[in-house]
């Protein structure tokens, strides 16, 4: 079974027993209604269960193949069985799936290889999922046709850090950025667990244009319940560390600031993202909107 999953099947047409019989379509519509998956999407880890939620088989799909016609994702299955597919989008070296072997999916989780590793974890993949489940027809030649719509599990974190001084030998690598109390696991439901939590270290980088540090292309595991800001699954601190001294320079508590800027922000989003300007000045420091954000007169948010 696994083998006739995963290898590509020739068809020879006298005998259809060598045929693909299911074809399984890719779809991602983020915030509107038009297809964007190859928009956002590298590649997609296809996982087969059965109707009791055991593993028959992978495939993995790169981009190339995802958008060619010529090679669409088909495999073969026997027919008259009910089986449920879950697609993980941009699985990649900060995505690992763990409990494969669990009959249900609220105990198949992603996460980051590094938790409860005692390495840093600095940031998730910008993964996505979706599932369909489906009986697989039988008749000779028939193929079952069908589509699985993938849903964000991330949203994108841009934090940049005003009036810090520049790096340069003597402080270079100093300034520590963390997030707290950060979501370390989502199911295949696409369901953060609530209670599964780590800290997040992400890179900084020196943007000599804006004169700041500023993390790059990070992403975390979403805050959000489907369509509401969670308290429960936003717990994380914002924290800006001199390792050099061991002293906390900033810590923010991210729930309230999205509270606060909640006509701004919006989590729910499929592309959601998540901006924070850290203004060190004179007087002291101050969390807020960044300036290419529209703030609509709100001051700023400490």
């Amino acid at each position: 079974m696994l083998a006739a999953l995963v290898l590509a099947a020739s068809c020879i047409k006298e005998d259809y027993d060598d045929c693909d019989n299911v074809t399984i379509y890719f779809e991602y519509l983020a915030d509107g209604d038009t297809d964007v998956l190859y928009r956002y999407m590298s590649k997609v880890d296809l996982y087969v269960f059965d109707e009791d939620g055991h593993l028959q088989g992978t495939r993995q799909y790169n981009q190339d193949e995802l958008s060619s016609f010529s090679a669409k994702p088909s495999f073969r299955l026997p027919t008259g069985r009910r089986y449920k597919v879950v697609a993980v989008g941009n699985a990649f070296d900060a995505t690992e799936v763990v409990n494969l072997n669990a009959t249900s999916f609220d105990d198949i989780f992603i996460q980051h290889p590094n938790w409860g590793s005692g390495e840093q974890v600095t940031a998730h993949d910008h993964n996505y999922l979706g599932q369909k489940e489906f009986t697989v027809p039988g008749g000779n030649g028939v193929m079952y046709r069908d589509t699985v719509q993938l849903f964000s599990s991330h949203i994108n974190v841009e934090v940049e850090i005003h009036g810090l001084p520049a790096p340069t030998r003597a402080n270079e690598g100093i300034y520590q950025l963390s997030f707290e109390n950060s979501n370390a696991r989502t199911s295949f439901n696409n369901d953060v667990h609530p209670t599964e939590k780590g800290t997040i270290y992400p890179d900084l980088v020196w943007d000599a244009a804006a004169n700041c540090y500023r993390t790059d292309d990070l992403a975390l595991f979403r805050m959000d319940d489907g369509s509401d800001l969670s308290s429960g699954l936003c717990n994380h601190e914002l924290v800006l560390t001199d390792t050099s001294t061991g002293e906390e320079l900033v810590r923010g508590n991210v729930y309230n600031y999205l509270q606060y800027y909640d006509d701004e922000i919006d989590v729910t989003k499929q592309e959601a993202t998540l901006p924070i300007a850290i203004n060190f000045h004179n007087v002291g420091v101050d969390i807020e909107l960044p300036e290419w954000v529209i703030v609509g007169g709100k001051p700023e948010w400490n």
